[in-house]
C-alpha cells in the first residue's frame, strides 16, 4: 500500500513536472549555450592547421627580410640641415662681383652737404657637380640685405641645393 501511494504520488510528479513550462527557458538557453560552444569549438579546430602553416610562413619571411637603414641620422658631413644630402654639390664658384651706388657725398655754393646710404650687390655664381648653374644676388641697402637665387636659365628659385 505504501508503495502505491508513493507510485501514484511519484507518477503526479512526474507528469506535472513534464507540463510544467516555467524552466523550459532555461533548458533552452542550455541548448543553445551547448550548441555555440560546441560551434566555436569545431571552427577552432578547422583552422588550427591553417594558421599554425601561415605563421610559419610568417616567421620564414620575417626572418630573411632586410631592415632599411635610415641613412646617417646627422653623422653626415654636409651643411647644418642637410646632413644627409647626397645630391649635387657645389664644384666651382666663379664670376664673383660686386658693385655700389648712391653712396656718394655732396655739398652745394652755399655750404650744404650731406652722404646718401650706399646700395651695395654682390653675385656669385655657382656650378653644380650635375651641371647646373645658381646665381646669388645679394643687395644691402639701407642696413637691409636681400637675397635672390636664379637657376641657369634667369628663373627665379626658392635656393638651390644645399651649399657645402
Amino acid at each position: 500500500m505504501i508503495f502505491k501511494i508513493f507510485s501514484e504520488r511519484l507518477d503526479q510528479f512526474a507528469r506535472g513536472f513534464l507540463r510544467a513550462e516555467s524552466g523550459a527557458v532555461t533548458v533552452d538557453w542550455v541548448v543553445l549555450t551547448a550548441a555555440i560552444t560546441g560551434l566555436g569549438l569545431a571552427s577552432a579546430a578547422a583552422v588550427r592547421t591553417g594558421t599554425s602553416d601561415l605563421g610559419g610562413e610568417i616567421s620564414t619571411a620575417l626572418s630573411s627580410a632586410s631592415v632599411a637603414e635610415l641613412g646617417c641620422l646627422g653623422a653626415g658631413s654636409g651643411p647644418v640641415g642637410f646632413e644627409c644630402y647626397t645630391g649635387p654639390t657645389i664644384v666651382a664658384s666663379a664670376g664673383s662681383w660686386a658693385f655700389g651706388t648712391g653712396g656718394g657725398c655732396w655739398f652745394d655754393d652755399q655750404g650744404n652737404g650731406g652722404c646718401g646710404t650706399p646700395t651695395i650687390t654682390r653675385v656669385d655664381n655657382y656650378t653644380m657637380s650635375d651641371g647646373q648653374t645658381y646665381s646669388r644676388r645679394r643687395v644691402t641697402s639701407g642696413g637691409t640685405t636681400t637675397t635672390t637665387w636664379t637657376n641657369g636659365a634667369g628663373e627665379t628659385v626658392d635656393e638651390p641645393p644645399p651649399m657645402t
